[in-house]
């Protein structure tokens, strides 16, 4: 026997492998798994819909399901993958804000895949300057047409981290390349590394506008991100 905690788990995910969706609905777990759930606990209950939506309420404070704008349930014991699923901005500003949408590689052959990717991708920029306040974190640039969301574990590195915002830096078009090529890094206390001995004045010039780190409003960069960063351009060995 178990609790009702795990057995609504274990009824998630049997109802999301049998409809082959993550996206179900409280209706449809009640009219195909209650009966199920009262087995596995021994515990139907005089209420049981009540129980189950207080359980639901519980997984939705763990991000083991994310409750939809459109009143659907998702599961998200892991990420999302963004092509899967059509998703409201809300929803994905949503998933990104609690590392639960992934972002793979956008296959071109499919139009609806292209679409998907190209929105989470966007909401991922734009999810980024809002955590920085729409402002480079090196120097004072705000025009939006020169901010980036530049990924510190490049994209074609990892595509397990690329929709986590502490993956992310707003960056500038000055900067980015800048921190990308590894002119740059940051410290785990986000103190900035600059490469020695750099002989170009324009390079130069664009270091030396970068005199601090201005962390973001939230998710901030992580420790692991920036050490994989300083290994890969020569500041760590």
């Amino acid at each position: 026997m178990i609790n009702w905690h795990q057995a609504v788990k274990t009824a998630i995910r049997r109802l999301v492998s049998d409809t082959g969706s993550r996206r179900f609905t409280r209706q449809a777990l009640i009219s195909r798994e209650m009966e199920n759930i009262a087995r596995d606990t021994h515990s139907k209950g005089e209420t049981p819909a009540q129980t189950l939506s207080r359980v639901l309420q519980e997984l939705r404070d763990e991000d083991f399901v994310y409750f939809l704008e459109r009143g659907d349930y998702l599961l998200t014991d892991s990420p999302v993958p963004v092509d899967e699923q059509d998703l409201s901005v809300s929803d994905l500003d949503g998933l990104l804000d609690r590392d639960r949408l992934a972002i793979g590689a956008v296959d071109t052959a499919d139009p609806l895949v292209l679409r998907r990717c190209r929105m989470g991708q966007q909401r991922l920029r734009t999810f980024s300057l809002g955590c920085y306040d729409h402002m480079c974190a090196f120097c004072d640039v705000r025009d939006e047409r020169l901010l980036v969301a530049g990924h510190i574990v490049r994209w074609s590195d990892d595509a397990a981290v690329r929709g986590r915002l502490d993956n992310v830096i707003c960056l500038c078009r000055f900067h980015d390349p800048l921190f990308e090529t590894g002119y740059m890094a940051l410290d785990d206390d986000y103190t900035i590394l600059k490469k020695p001995g750099v002989h170009s004045g324009s390079i130069r010039v664009n270091l030396d506008t970068a005199s601090r780190f201005r962390p973001p409003l939230k998710h901030p960069p992580a420790p692991e991100y920036l050490l994989e960063h300083r290994r890969r351009t020569g500041f760590a060995s």
